[in-house]
């Protein structure tokens, strides 16, 4: 019979050190990357912020939302979605369906703090029934509000 050898207790323990620790070493190179990058570049995400203040949804055929930038940097609203549907942008003061239209505010912009009120034409409507309303903004943010027919909230 021949005797195999097999590696000494004392290299085993020193590779399994060493191994550990290149894993550790990049497990932290790749955390410290990644939390880097997150604090530095932040996103237009983190910077706009666009809230539901209120909305006016007791007429069937027209929805009218109030919406706030309570973010820290000025906010261009480049679309309006209505359940899924994107709506037209529109001058008139009373959109039809699948048409919205600023009130308050004629720019689709809203400077920090400043507040727009939006009129959405609907057609359909069911009372009781709740409807999503999606803004996206011209960096890509999107803000979804969701509104029920009939109510005013």
């Amino acid at each position: 019979m021949h005797r195999k050898r097999g590696v000494s207790p004392v290299i085993a323990v020193l590779l399994m050190i060493a191994i550990t620790i290149a894993i550790g070493v990049l497990v932290y190179v790749w955390i410290s990357g990644l939390a880097g990058s997150l604090t530095k570049e932040g996103g237009s995400q983190v910077t706009e912020q666009l809230e539901l203040v209120a909305y006016d949804f007791r007429d069937l055929d027209q929805c009218k939302i109030y919406i706030k930038n309570t973010g820290s940097v000025k906010v261009n609203i480049a679309e309006v979605y209505f359940n899924g549907m994107k709506l037209s942008s529109t001058t008139a003061s009373t959109p039809t369906s699948g048409e919205y239209a600023y009130t308050e505010n004629t720019e689709n912009s809203l400077d920090v703090g400043e507040t727009a009120a939006i009129l959405i034409g609907v057609s359909g409507a069911r009372s009781g029934a709740s409807y999503i309303i999606k803004v996206v903004t011209g960096s890509g943010g999107v803000f979804t509000f969701t509104v029920i027919a009939g109510r005013t909230g």
